[in-house]
């Protein structure tokens, strides 16, 4: 089991991905304190990546208000970067012609879907979605857990990738997941894969708590470890952007202090 995240870390990182809903986020939002803490990490030389199942329109929005440079999106379907003069670049990790097509077909399985499971549909982000679908189950409306669950298997069971979050039921075609999306990213850089560390919340992290050496899970990644064969590697005491202010403050010499929201 994960042991409780020390006070400080020993190891030496140059990049922090990090998940966002649940993890940046607190109660809905991104506290203040938290987007100090990915200030001072970027002061202190740490470059913060999320790696996230937001759509494409959100991941824009996100690279040009928080101090960050890279992000990958749509559980690792591409990565976006900010250019000179604040626009954005974007790197797909399959075709670009075969996205429309293969967004096509996913919006017509998660039609389907809904005559199974009624209280399952699109999330309101869904038009600003360009490779995969997300199903919301804790956003607008509230999915019971296990019926989310049954959700899940049964959209695997058509033979598609199905990721259960804290929110979003994330499905998608082809063979790339969070981690091979950061790790395409990683590969444009001159940093180790030694030299990372991840933070998460949820099943749809799975993948980078199996592929990045120090992995940390928040405090609400907990109702998800019974069904995780890879799990973090230390949890925080608190939730969402609290616990990621833990390990930014167990990462620098400069504390972040914080207030419970």
């Amino acid at each position: 089991m994960p042991e409780q995240l020390p006070s400080n870390l020993s190891q030496k990182i140059r990049v922090l991905f990090t998940d966002v809903d649940d993890t940046l986020t607190f109660n809905g939002e991104i506290p203040f304190e938290t987007i100090q803490a990915i200030h001072q990490l970027r002061a202190a030389g740490i470059l913060v990546v999320p790696v996230t199942g937001a759509s494409a329109g959100w991941c824009d929005c996100l690279l040009k208000t928080l101090p960050i440079k890279y992000i990958v999106g749509e559980n690792g379907a591409f990565y976006m970067e900010q250019a000179e003069g604040g626009h954005t670049i974007i790197h797909y990790l399959k075709a670009a012609e075969q996205v429309d097509q293969d967004l096509d077909e996913l919006k017509e399985l998660a039609i389907k879907l809904k005559k199974t499971f009624p209280d399952i549909g699109f999330t309101q982000d869904q038009n600003f979605r360009i490779s995969d679908v997300a199903l919301d189950i804790g956003q607008a409306v509230k999915v019971d857990f296990f019926r989310a669950k049954q959700a899940t298997e049964w959209l695997k069971s058509q033979g598609v990738n199905a990721k259960l979050s804290s929110i979003h039921i994330n499905i998608w075609i082809g063979d790339y997941n969070k981690a091979s999306g950061a790790m395409a990213w990683l590969e444009t850089q001159q940093i180790a894969l030694g030299e990372c560390a991840f933070i998460g919340d949820s099943t749809n992290d799975e993948a980078m708590f199996e592929s990045i050496p120090l992995t940390v899970g928040v405090a609400n990644v907990q109702r998800f470890l019974p069904t995780l064969s890879h799990k973090p590697d230390y949890i925080t005491q608190q939730n969402g952007g609290l616990g990621f202010i833990e390990l930014a403050n167990a990462l620098l010499d400069k504390k972040i202090e914080y207030k419970i929201y």
